[in-house]
C-alpha cells in the first residue's frame, strides 16, 4: 500500500482482509468492476466491508481514477541492465 493513497487515508491497512466489495462478496472481478463504476460516476465510492483480526470494519475509499495497470518503460541514454538480465545463456 501506499502512503497517502486513498486506501491508506480510509484507514486500510496490511494485516486486513476485504470480505465484500459494494455489499456483494469479494471477489477480484467484483473489485475491479467497482473501481470502473467510481471512475465513472464521481459522486460513487469503493465501500469495502473488511476483517481486521477479530474485527469487521466499513470502509469507503474515495477513488476515481480507474483501473492502473503498472508496467516497465525504457528509459533512454540508460544501460538496460534488465535486458541483460533475461538474455539467454
Amino acid at each position: 500500500m501506499l502512503w497517502d493513497s486513498p486506501a491508506f487515508k480510509a484507514g486500510i491497512s496490511p494485516a486486513m482482509t476485504i470480505v465484500a466489495v459494494n455489499g456483494h462478496d469479494y471477489d477480484p472481478d467484483a473489485l475491479k468492476d467497482a473501481v470502473t463504476a467510481a471512475a465513472k460516476d464521481n459522486s460513487q465510492s469503493v465501500e469495502l466491508l473488511v476483517k481486521d483480526f477479530d474485527e469487521y470494519k466499513t470502509v469507503r475509499i474515495d477513488y476515481h481514477g480507474g483501473l492502473k495497470y503498472p508496467h516497465l518503460e525504457r528509459v533512454s541514454g540508460k544501460p538496460d541492465t534488465l535486458g541483460q538480465l533475461i538474455k539467454a545463456k
